[in-house]
C-alpha cells in the first residue's frame, strides 16, 4: 500500500479509483479520453537517433553514442537527406518529369558522395531492394 510522509507521521494515500475512472484511463499512457495520438508524444517523427544505437550494436557489440555525437549524427543524415532529394529533383526536372525515380536517386548519390562511398551505397541500396521485395 503507498504511503507518503507528513512531518513525521506516515499517511495512507488513498489511490483506490472507482469504476468509471478505470474504464475512461487509456491502457498505455494512462491519460483520460486519450485519442491515441497522445500516446507516442515521446518519439519525435523528425529524428533518425532510434536507429543509430541499432546499427551501432549489430557493428560493434557493446559501444554506445553520447548524446552530442547522437545530434551530430542526427543532423548529418538529414543534411544528406535533404541534398540527395534535392539533387534527384532537380534531375527529374531536366528530364521533364514530375516524378522522382529510383534511377534519380541513384544517380544523386553517384553524384554527391565519392567513388567508392558512392559504389558501396549503390550496392546496399540494392540489396535491401531486393531483401525487401522478396519478403513482401
Amino acid at each position: 500500500m503507498p504511503y507518503r510522509e507528513m512531518g513525521n507521521f506516515w499517511t495512507f494515500q488513498n489511490t483506490d479509483m472507482t469504476a468509471q475512472q478505470k474504464k475512461t484511463k487509456c491502457c498505455r499512457c494512462g491519460r483520460r479520453r486519450c485519442h491515441r495520438r497522445h500516446c507516442h508524444h515521446h518519439r519525435c517523427p523528425e529524428s533518425f537517433a532510434q536507429y543509430f544505437p541499432l546499427l551501432l550494436n549489430k557493428i560493434h557489440p557493446g559501444l554506445k553514442l553520447s548524446q552530442e555525437t547522437m545530434h551530430i549524427m542526427d543532423s548529418f543524415v538529414k543534411d544528406m537527406f535533404a541534398r540527395i532529394a534535392t539533387e534527384a529533383s532537380s534531375l527529374a526536372h531536366s528530364t521533364n518529369r514530375s516524378t522522382i525515380s529510383a534511377r534519380d536517386i541513384q544517380a544523386a548519390v553517384r553524384l554527391l558522395l565519392p567513388e567508392n562511398l558512392s559504389k558501396n551505397a549503390v550496392n546496399q541500396a540494392t540489396r535491401a531492394l531486393l531483401r525487401f521485395s522478396r519478403n513482401k
